[in-house]
């Protein structure tokens, strides 16, 4: 009988994990919901000081972004005129903070309307730590001045407690279920 080396076992053991990983989460899914229900402690935002919201829809993404990132502010833009008088903030973390200056990111925040915020954090190195610790993709394409992200685009659900509660992973949302979604956090938090 021939013995399989080590590596070869721990190869097929990883590829077995990766195979079943997409069926676990689908296993272990809140189905009350209608985001990918977490509960997960995320890093703290640099520089964004709480207010008295409840539940914060976090977005990573840059502002010379031609794809998604339009997509999904105007998604954010559609769920804030939902949860008016809602204690829910709206927070746009830059994922370019060398291009992207706060006074204006600041701006377009502004222009969408009341409860939306912007975070820029101090480098890219630290807007990608940051990202990856709410599990977002994040990586610079090209060089020079001639640059994008690819990114994965979700939108985060974190309740004041600093804990990631829901994600959304496509722009191609239903956006009376996710309302539905942030109005049961806002019940239960």
């Amino acid at each position: 009988m021939q013995k399989v080396p080590a590596i070869a076992l721990v190869c097929v053991l990883i590829s077995g994990l990766l195979v079943a990983f997409p069926v676990v989460g689908y296993l272990t899914r809140d189905n009350n919901y209608y985001g990918f229900k977490t509960n997960l402690e995320v890093p703290p935002l640099p520089g964004y000081r709480p207010g008295n919201e409840q539940v914060r829809l976090v977005f990573f993404g840059y502002q010379h972004c031609g794809t998604v990132c339009p997509l999904q502010l105007v998604n954010l833009k559609k769920l804030q005129r939902r949860l008016t008088n809602e204690p829910v903030r709206f927070v746009f973390v830059t994922l370019d903070p060398e291009r992207d200056s706060q006074q204006e990111l600041d701006r377009i925040m502004a222009g969408m309307g009341d409860g939306f915020y912007a975070v820029r954090p101090a480098s890219q190195a630290a807007a990608q730590n940051l990202a990856m610790g709410f599990a977002e993709y994040a990586g610079k394409t090209g060089s020079g001045d001639h640059y994008d992200f690819d990114h994965s685009a979700r939108i985060y659900a974190v309740t004041a407690d600093n804990r990631r509660q829901l994600l959304y992973a496509s722009p191609d949302l239903d956006l009376a279920r996710v309302e539905d979604d942030i109005q049961r956090l806002l019940s239960r938090h």
